[in-house]
């Protein structure tokens, strides 16, 4: 298990080496958990105790949650006074979002739908078009 903590511990600690100088515009926690993830691959196998591991963290995982908290409610009344550009910023933040996926979306289904390719080599199995 000692081990375990070990390799983890020590993938972040390179995540944070390489978020602090720069090589990477990711946090810290994610460039470590993508380098652990990339050790994991090469090795071909999860290592019993990381799954153990793995498992005793995400019991406590309700905990990590307590510090957000406070500190939503440490700065409720500011919350209170900028609800409304809150508000706004989140319902405008996801209909661009949404916006943005949709028109993307259509524009490849569109571009996919017209390539050659698409049309030289028919999907194994398919039914041929009604319209066609």
């Amino acid at each position: 298990m000692l081990e375990q903590i070990a390799r983890v511990m020590f993938w972040l600690c390179v995540g944070e080496v390489a978020a602090r100088s720069g090589l990477l515009p990711l946090p810290a926690p994610v460039t470590g958990l993508i380098l652990l993830y990339a050790e994991l691959s090469v090795r071909g196998k999860l290592p019993d105790d990381l799954g153990v591991l793995a498992d005793r963290l995400l019991q406590f995982l309700g905990m990590l949650f307590v510090p957000a908290g406070v500190g939503v409610i440490a700065y409720l009344d500011i919350l209170k006074t900028e609800a409304l550009p809150i508000l706004a910023a989140v319902i405008g933040g996801t209909a661009i979002t949404l916006a943005v996926t949709m028109t993307v979306a259509s524009w490849l289904g569109d571009a996919t739908a017209k390539s050659p390719a698409h049309e030289s080599f028919p999907h194994e199995g398919a039914l041929p078009d009604a319209d066609a």
